[in-house]
C-alpha cells in the first residue's frame, strides 16, 4: 500500500481523498507526523444493514491501534467523520473499514483533514 504525506509543511492543510473502500479493508497509510489534529470524513453509501468503522493509529507503520474506545457502526448512508486531536503524536493513520451486516453493497469513500 502506499504512504500519503500531510506533516510539516506538506499537504497539510488540504484534504486528501482516498480511494473508496467497497470490502473490508484499510485503506492507504497517511503520514500525520506535526499534525496537531486531523479528520476523517467518510460517505456511507448502498449500505444494507449496517457498517462498521474504526480509525488506526501507528508510530511505526506495522503495528496498528484504534485511536477510538470502540469501533464506530452506522446504520444509513450519509457523511460521518471521525476526529483526532490528543497530547500524543500519532505518525501515521489509515481508515478502516470493520464489516458490513445485511449484504455486501456499501461503499465507503473517505477523505483526511490534517492540520
Amino acid at each position: 500500500m502506499a504512504v500519503h504525506e500531510m506533516y510539516q509543511y506538506k499537504n497539510r492543510g488540504e484534504a486528501l481523498a482516498l480511494t473508496a473502500l467497497s470490502a473490508v479493508g484499510a485503506t492507504d497509510t497517511v503520514k500525520v507526523m506535526g499534525c496537531k489534529a486531523f479528520t476523517w470524513q467518510y460517505v456511507v453509501a448502498s449500505i444494507n444493514t449496517s457498517v462498521t468503522v474504526r480509525v488506526e493509529g501507528s508510530l511505526d507503520n506495522s503495528s496498528w491501534f484504534n485511536l477510538e474506545t470502540s469501533d464506530t457502526t452506522k446504520t444509513a448512508n450519509g457523511t460521518y467523520y471521525i476526529n483526532w486531536s490528543g497530547e500524543g503524536e500519532i505518525a501515521y493513520t489509515r481508515f478502516y473499514f470493520v464489516a458490513e451486516v445485511g449484504g455486501a453493497a456499501a461503499t465507503i469513500t473517505p477523505t483526511i483533514y490534517a492540520a
